[in-house]
């Protein structure tokens, strides 16, 4: 994440949008750009062998285990991604909407939470304004940074059930079976919604899909960059 916030700082007014896809080895805890770092139990963490980073963006706590992330970095005002935060989030949800499709999914884009769930510590126990979801339970969690010129946004997209082991690494919350199972319930994955197990050579594949969809949804063309 501290590539994705040197994208956003380095960015000039008119350059190319980048978009930016990765894995995580070994697993993290990422929290949000507000969000207090005395949330997590750093023990449990440092047990686990996980890292515990602090995002660019807002939002609150994930796990990022089971999954692949996207970041985008663009011109925060444009004909390509809009105006506002919502105008850019609607725009990246149509090519990550498009992706799925291609999976054979039949994905929706969540109304909103209440306000007792937005105050919880956990991302994915509930499923935001413009967040995405198949038959209800959240898939993709994403959050914005603005700057005056430029924005990031960046999310996870759930191959597997991986990111519940985040219960485990917060402090004041009771990490039992129940909780799990309810969490579990709020969620679905891709290898759920696929009944296969995800493994690299699939999540190489979806990286190649979600370009392909990208490039669809803006109606360009593509090119690499290590």
């Amino acid at each position: 994440m501290a590539a994705d916030a040197r994208l956003l700082e380095d960015r000039c007014p008119g350059d190319d949008p980048v978009l930016r896809l990765y894995r995580w080895s070994p697993p993290a805890v990422s929290y949000g750009y507000h969000q207090p770092e005395t949330d997590f139990d750093v023990e449990a963490i440092a047990r686990r062998g996980y890292g515990l980073v602090r995002r660019p963006t807002g939002g609150r706590a994930i796990l990022h285990s089971d999954e692949l992330t996207y970041a985008v970095v663009a011109d925060a005002r444009g004909s390509v991604f809009g105006e506002t935060l919502n105008e850019a989030y609607t725009s990246i949800n149509d090519a990550l909407l498009v992706f799925l499709r291609k999976l054979g999914l039949s994905p929706d884009v969540s109304g909103g939470e209440s306000l007792a769930q937005a105050r919880g510590a956990v991302c994915f126990q509930s499923a935001g304004r413009h967040e995405i979801t198949v038959d209800g339970r959240k898939l993709v969690g994403s959050a914005q940074r603005r700057l005056t010129d430029t924005f990031l946004q960046h999310g996870s997209i759930l191959t597997g059930p991986g990111h519940v082991d985040l219960l485990a690494c917060l402090k004041g919350t009771r990490d039992g079976d129940e909780e799990r199972t309810r969490l579990l319930g709020a969620t679905t994955h891709l290898g759920e919604q696929l009944d296969r197990e995800i493994r690299g050579s699939d999540l190489t594949e979806f990286e190649e899909i979600l370009v392909e969809a990208f490039a669809e949804t803006y109606r360009c063309e593509t090119y690499r960059s290590d």
